[in-house]
């Protein structure tokens, strides 16, 4: 008999996948034991059941990396705890470089691994050969070895998970499929099942594929689509013995695993082929199933791993198989709340990385839904990071094409995305492209890289050390330092906050003191309850009841959630998005006071407009606020537009800087101007982990402001 669905939880995990399963083991073992999981189908059967099984430790930062430690940690005490077998096995993994390019890549990550307590060794190509006699190391140039890294069966471990969920008391149910949220007020209430509704006070979306087609019925963004993955599995494999390290040959983007003595071969190519096909959606029947596999498509990289690994030319195959996984648009997975639905959590799109990123999710997301922080920061993992455009689900089919290929991608200073593109533009685009920009992408925006001749291109040769574009982007960086550089910053996030009490509101979770005269800008951090840092920013007093906050463009979302979130609901403020309103040029080099005074009559010297003021001023023959900062580190003015009024005000600093040396700059020479001066920057030297004082940013924070600020405990 099937257990009745009840009318209230404390949490509702939608998804009864690996990653639903750790989360409601870790909100159990946190204490929710009125955590219900719900599944559409059968535990495990979209995507997990399917899954390699490839377990490994080291991650982009150390607090990943510790939550990837912890996840092998809990696959070898599951068993012992529940009494439900993982099939953990530590047999290590291996990376082999065939170029010098690669080889750079794993000695560096030999070295990040010493640093971040992952045992590694490099390894010699006879080393190679030793650990891995049936491969082919005659081009192999060298490699790595992780001894602690392993292999686990999926289906065990999630049916272990949810054993232990169980025995602490939490509920979790086959067959009832979500169908849709229950909302109030902004606000997630509960869910809606075929067999009843459910009232809770929070959600967690973990439904895999399934999450970006539930999240966007209700205004949610949460950008994955399926593609096809495909491997084989021979027969018995003579030679193969049952310790064989797991092997990644990224340069053939194929991965090996030992499997009961014989070996799967997974293929991760370039390009990858977006599932279902347009116009469909994927079936709500579908459990435990297989895609048609397409040989054709999986040939090429097939063929050179029977070359790779000869002795597979003398054994059958005994599986050719090929399902769905999903993937996002930058190739990390989404953890954290939603923006736009209080109370509404999201844990999906792992890349292929579910199975290993599984424990440290749950760990994260238990804390999270719990507490209201994360037990680290997420950084490049955060939620909100989606912009509402990404909920497109041709964007998305496009992406998916390239995002199942970046794993296995090395990565280059420069390197962009080929896919998708051309959604996001600045007001002056095509003026940019005319002055020589060569274009990169980020979030969707087309943004200058850095200029050349008209019509040129970004090379696509993969390397390390300096790139072909590096001398373009000095002679920018010098034009910075002797003269003045022009940058078309428009993607920057713009919030206008307004209302009687915005002060306030900007006072309560800034660190540094917002209440300043009009006319002044003050760089700020919003904190957590740690100090730790969630936002970097320039706010600039525009009237007595009106702010800008100006923001990084991947925060634009994130950080007004952030602020919207912990307002006092009596308080009179309103928070609105201003980025696509306004253009916005940075001019900076000692000749930018210069070039600025020929286009107004305001005084802009150093004692009318002193370093962090701000003036709505004439330029040109428009108006725009003009702030007195620079991220270049030099003299400088920030300058903001509105958008119809952005082609005059760049022509008329085209023309008052002709002739005083004024180059176009792109944001290749911003950082490497900005990494000179030593400015930091969110997301790659600071964020949820750092306080402003471990992050030398202590001159801007007010400790002693009345009424405090979120974080000045900590």
């Amino acid at each position: 008999m099937q257990h009745p669905v009840p009318e209230k939880a404390r949490v509702v995990v939608v998804g009864g996948g690996i990653i639903g399963a750790s989360i409601l083991y870790h909100l159990a073992k946190d204490g929710v034991t009125d955590a219900l999981l719900l599944e559409r189908d059968r535990f495990a059967s979209g995507t997990t059941w399917h899954a390699a099984g490839i377990v490994g430790q080291l991650r982009e930062s150390r607090a990943q990396t510790e939550l990837a430690q912890y996840t092998t940690a809990l696959f070898q005490s599951l068993e012992a705890e529940t009494g439900q077998a993982t099939g953990y096995r530590e047999n290590g993994s291996m990376t082999v470089a065939l170029n010098p390019a690669r080889l750079e890549l794993i000695r560096r990550n030999v070295s990040a691994a010493q640093r971040l307590g992952v045992p590694a060794h490099f390894l010699t190509p006879a080393q190679v050969k030793e650990r891995w006699p049936l491969l082919r190391v005659d081009d192999v140039l060298g490699g790595q070895f992780v001894p602690s890294n392993g292999q686990v069966n999926p289906l065990d471990v999630t049916t272990a998970l949810i054993k232990g969920a169980r025995q602490r008391g939490a509920l979790a149910l086959e067959n009832t499929p979500v169908l849709e949220l229950l909302v109030r007020s902004g606000r997630v209430i509960g869910v809606r099942t075929a067999r009843g509704d459910v009232a809770c006070e929070r959600v967690v979306l973990a439904g895999g594929m399934w999450t970006h087609a539930l999240a966007r019925r209700h205004g949610v963004a949460v950008p994955l689509q399926a593609a096809e993955h495909f491997y084989i599995v021979t027969e018995p494999l003579p030679g193969l013995a049952r310790t064989t390290p797991v092997l990644t040959v990224a340069d053939e983007r194929a991965y090996y695993k030992e499997d009961a003595g014989k070996l799967l071969v997974g293929g991760v190519e370039a390009r990858g082929k977006a599932w279902p096909p347009p116009g469909e959606a994927i079936p709500a029947t579908f459990s435990f199933q297989e895609l048609p596999p397409d040989m054709e498509h999986m040939e090429p990289l097939l063929a050179l791993a029977f070359e790779r690994v000869p002795a597979l030319q003398d054994v059958g195959v005994q599986l050719f198989f090929c399902g769905p996984e999903s993937f996002t648009p930058d190739g990390r997975a989404y953890l954290g709340p939603a923006a736009e639905l209080g109370g509404l959590y999201v844990a999906a799109g792992f890349n292929s990385n579910g199975i290993l990123s599984s424990g440290g999710a749950g760990k994260v997301m238990s804390q999270w839904v719990v507490a209201g922080l994360p037990p680290v920061g997420m950084g490049t993992l955060h939620a909100q990071r989606a912009l509402p455009f990404q909920a497109s689900s041709r964007y998305l089919r496009e992406r998916v094409v390239e995002s199942i290929g970046m794993h296995m991608t090395l990565p280059w200073p420069g390197h962009q995305v080929a896919t998708a593109r051309g959604v996001r533009h600045f007001p002056l685009h095509d003026r940019l492209l005319a002055a020589g920009a060569v274009m990169g992408e980020r979030i969707g925006w087309e943004f200058p890289l850095y200029f050349d001749r008209p019509g040129a291109t970004l090379p696509h040769e993969p390397g390390l050390g300096h790139q072909a574009w590096f001398p373009q982007v000095q002679r920018e960086c010098l034009a910075a330092r002797d003269a003045a550089l022009l940058i078309d910053q428009s993607c920057y996030g713009k919030l206008l906050v307004s209302g009687a009490d915005a002060a306030r509101a900007l006072n309560h979770v800034s660190a540094n003191e917002m209440d300043v005269p009009v006319g002044r800008s003050v760089y700020t951090q919003w904190l957590n309850e740690r100090g730790g840092i969630e936002a970097d920013v320039t706010a600039t007093r525009l009237a007595e009841d009106e702010y800008l906050v100006v923001t990084g463009h991947p925060s634009q979302v994130r950080d007004r959630a952030w602020f919207r979130s912990h307002l006092d609901p009596a308080w009179r403020v309103q928070c609105h998005d201003l980025t696509s309103g306004h253009a916005m040029f940075s001019l900076s080099g000692p000749r930018a006071r210069e070039i600025l005074q020929a286009l107004t009559d305001a005084d802009v010297s150093n004692a009318a407009l002193p370093f962090g003021a701000a003036q709505f001023m004439d330029v040109g023959c428009g108006r725009a606020w003009v702030l007195r900062r620079s991220f270049t580190g030099e003299l400088g003015y920030e300058i903001y537009p509105a958008t119809d009024l952005a082609r005059h005000v760049y022509e008329a600093l085209l023309e008052a800087g002709r002739e005083r040396g004024m180059l176009h700059g792109g944001f290749l020479a911003l950082n490497h101007c900005r990494l000179e001066k030593g400015f930091v920057h969110y997301g790659h030297d600071i964020g949820e982990d750092d306080t402003p004082f471990e992050a030398g940013l202590g001159f801007a924070v007010a400790l002693g402001k009345p009424g405090g600020f979120i974080g000045r405990e900590a």
